[in-house]
């Protein structure tokens, strides 16, 4: 009997599909490409982690300053590294612990030190672009509370991998830091003064923010009056003409830099000159010297100039009217400027005549276009400051009535004393005191001299300038006043003239 033959010992059934390394399938997977599906020869888990790859990777880029996204993508990555190990050991029939010396466990500890590697700086180089990126657009326009939110994610480790574009953030996030503060500030004119330190920053980039600054300026000059009431000039140091150049100024300086903000600047401007017609107008008027007194070449600023232009006039004849009531002295000034700087103008009348019936035109002589030439025969009409024509009986073809029909101004100071005349001797009535041993009272008469300046009302410039001497001395009674306790007889007096002396001042001019 032949002897039992043992069973064959069965042999491991050989495959010709090879599985794929389980180390390669992580690294690939770890790029977060899909690429280890690929190698496990799984195409549409790839396709499916690539995509969400890159939807992950997109948010994160378009919105770093929120951390929902980045855990997502963290969580994403892990997910798809520790999938990959246990699907790979599944397919290859491995079980964790440790391994032979053909693929020890230090070797796959230090490919995943090398992944890491790798990836890590990939990641921060994508990190920094992405925040820097969103950061300086979020800046740009004006948004940064969402650009500081961005730029807090910089850290450390993105300097070590982009150090230049960490440092730009720096400096765009302490620029922000400024503008922030500046439109968080409660008072117009601190607010302006941290613009101005952050247009001077290094790290500055929204091109608004000199329109803001020169708003805030304009804000501060229009809630600076308390009393819309109030009609006074406003002093030398008045700083409301001065902010408003300095933030006219910033408007220019901005056309100049970046004309692509014409169309806030031209809102700026529009909006406070419309505001002005809420300012005092004494104020406004200063206001108004300031700003039309300077040549505007960009259209954004020269047409709002343009069409605010017509209150101008308004704004000055306003202002002198109140000070008429209020100061006198100073209205006489205005009414000259607006006379000068508007002669076509609707009001020019209405400030001739009060520069007239103020008694102020003398001090300040204004042509006035409309009015009659100062030629060919007489009389010519005349408006007489310093002399009452209906006391001393002027002829009303002497006499002007609207500004429209007269011809001179004539300004009269007198009457002064003039030159010697003649001394003459009166006997002393019962209570009149003299001097011992004098037997009469003698008097020394002196003219009454007056001084006279035309001016042409049409030119505003003179036409006669003279001096002229009246009075008939030694009157048969002299009539003086004194005091009611000592009645003294004057030593000079300045001789009496009639009417008709007083009208004869002025001859020469009716000729």
């Amino acid at each position: 009997m032949a002897p039992d033959v043992p069973p064959p010992i069965p042999q491991a059934e050989t495959s010709t599909q090879r599985t794929p390394d389980r180390i390669s399938a992580v690294l690939g997977n770890a790029t977060l490409l899909g690429i280890g599906y690929l190698l496990m020869r799984r195409p549409r888990t790839a396709i499916v982690s690539l995509l969400g790859s890159i939807a992950l990777l997109a948010l994160v880029a378009v919105f770093p300053h929120m951390l929902v996204w980045r855990l997502l993508l963290a969580l994403w990555w892990a997910a798809l590294v520790l999938h990959t190990w246990r699907s790979a050991s599944r397919a290859s029939g491995e079980r964790p612990g440790p391994r032979g010396g053909r693929n020890p466990v230090w070797r796959d500890r230090v490919l995943t030190a090398v992944c890491l590697v790798l990836v890590t700086p990939a990641w921060l180089l994508l990190d920094t672009w992405a925040i820097a990126r969103d950061a300086a657009a979020a800046h740009a326009g004006g948004d940064c509370d969402r650009a500081v939110g961005s730029l807090r994610w910089l850290g450390a480790a993105h300097g070590l991998v982009d150090g230049s574009a960490t440092a730009r953030g720096q400096e765009e996030r302490e620029a922000c830091e400024l503008l922030l503060a500046a439109l968080d500030a409660s008072d117009s004119a601190a607010g302006a003064e941290q613009l101005g330190a952050y247009l001077e920053h290094p790290g500055a980039l929204w091109d608004g923010a000199g329109p803001k600054r020169a708003e805030l300026l304009l804000d501060e000059v229009l809630r600076s009056d308390p009393d819309p009431r109030e009609q006074e000039v406003p002093d030398a140091g008045d700083p409301a003409p001065a902010t408003v150049d300095e933030a006219f100024t910033q408007l220019s300086a901005t056309l100049e830099d970046t004309p692509g903000e014409s169309r806030r600047v031209r809102a700026v401007a529009e909006s406070f000159l419309a505001d002005l017609a809420d300012v005092p107008p004494c104020k406004a008027t200063a206001i108004d010297s300031v700003l039309h007194a300077r040549t505007w070449q960009s259209p954004a600023l020269a047409e709002p100039m343009a069409s605010a232009a017509d209150q101008v006039p308004v704004r000055k004849f306003d202002c002198a009217e109140a000070l008429t009531a209020t100061n006198p002295e100073a209205a006489g000034p205005v009414y000259q400027d607006l006379v000068q700087t508007h002669p076509e103008h609707e009001l020019a009348a209405d400030a001739t005549e009060g520069l007239l019936a103020g008694g102020a035109y003398c001090d300040h002589p204004a042509a006035y276009p409309d009015a009659p030439a100062y030629k060919g025969a007489g009389p010519h009409a005349m408006r007489t400051l310093g002399m009452d024509p209906d006391e001393y009986g002027f002829p009303d073809s002497w006499r002007a009535g609207a500004v429209a029909e007269t011809v001179l101004v004539t300004c009269v100071e007198g009457p002064d004393k003039g030159g010697y005349q003649q001394t003459c001797h009166y006997d002393p009535g019962a209570d009149q005191l003299l001097s011992p041993f004098q037997q009469s009272a003698k008097v020394d008469f002196y003219a009454s001299r007056f001084t006279v300046k035309a001016y042409s009302l049409k030119t505003g410039e003179p036409v006669a300038d003279y001096s002229a001497e009246i009075g008939d001395p030694c009157p048969a009674v002299l009539e003086y006043e004194t005091s009611p306790y000592l009645d003294i007889v004057p030593g000079e007096y300045e001789s009496d003239f009639t009417d008709a002396e007083a009208r004869s001042i002025f001859d020469r001019l009716m000729d």
